[in-house]
């Protein structure tokens, strides 16, 4: 029963962490760069701006960076004591459980390269990120390829997660309210899948 217990717990943990501050900065950075739609000064002026803000360094390491950490170490601990009935079981959360774990570990390969590539571009050259900087980023053809996986890999992944918090935590306990959320997590997937590539559009032209 103790055992039970930590794996419930380690998982109302996780999603937490996940949903905030994980899924409300996906939201946030999403919002911000679709500055780009308003073109590449307007874009550049928002950067600049941003960039001056005196908390940027410690909302990026106590609000991104060591969530993103402790969200994934939970989840490689819930991964090695979970199990999955994928075959023959192939029901659809089984299925959902599976895409779960292919798209958080997509997603954070993505964002570690999108951080390197943007974040730390800045840190190390002193130079801060402009539109033509992003443009120049997405030259390549496996570039653009990566981004669009990892764009979605995320947007899902934050999804189902949160569906699937949503029954963790006990708010989601009928199959009407299952299915409803169900609904909801391919909407939030279409809906910001749909925002996140026209971002990426907007920079690619």
């Amino acid at each position: 029963m103790a055992g039970r217990y930590d794996y419930f717990l380690l998982k109302r943990l996780q999603s937490l962490f996940g949903i905030f501050p994980l899924g409300a900065f996906l939201v946030v950075h999403f919002t911000f760069n679709s500055f780009v739609f308003g073109g590449a000064e307007t874009f550049n002026l928002f950067v600049g701006a941003s960039q001056g803000f005196p908390l940027i360094a410690f909302m990026e390491i106590g609000l991104i960076a060591v969530p993103l950490l402790v969200h994934t170490l939970l989840g490689l601990i819930i991964i090695y004591r979970g199990s999955v009935n994928l075959v023959p079981y192939t029901y659809y959360r089984n299925w959902m459980y599976i895409l779960q774990r292919v798209t958080g570990f997509t997603a954070l390969a993505f964002v570690v390269w999108h951080v390197w590539n943007t974040r730390l571009h800045a840190f190390f050259t002193g130079k801060h990120v402009t539109f033509a900087y992003m443009q120049q980023h997405f030259g390549p053809a496996w570039v653009k390829a990566f981004y669009i996986v990892g764009i979605m890999s995320a947007v899902f992944h934050l999804a189902n997660g949160f569906a699937t918090a949503m029954m963790t935590w006990g708010v989601t306990a009928s199959k009407k309210s299952q299915l409803a959320m169900t609904m909801a997590t391919w909407v939030i997937t279409f809906f910001m899948g749909a925002w996140g590539l026209r971002i990426l559009l907007a920079f690619t032209g």
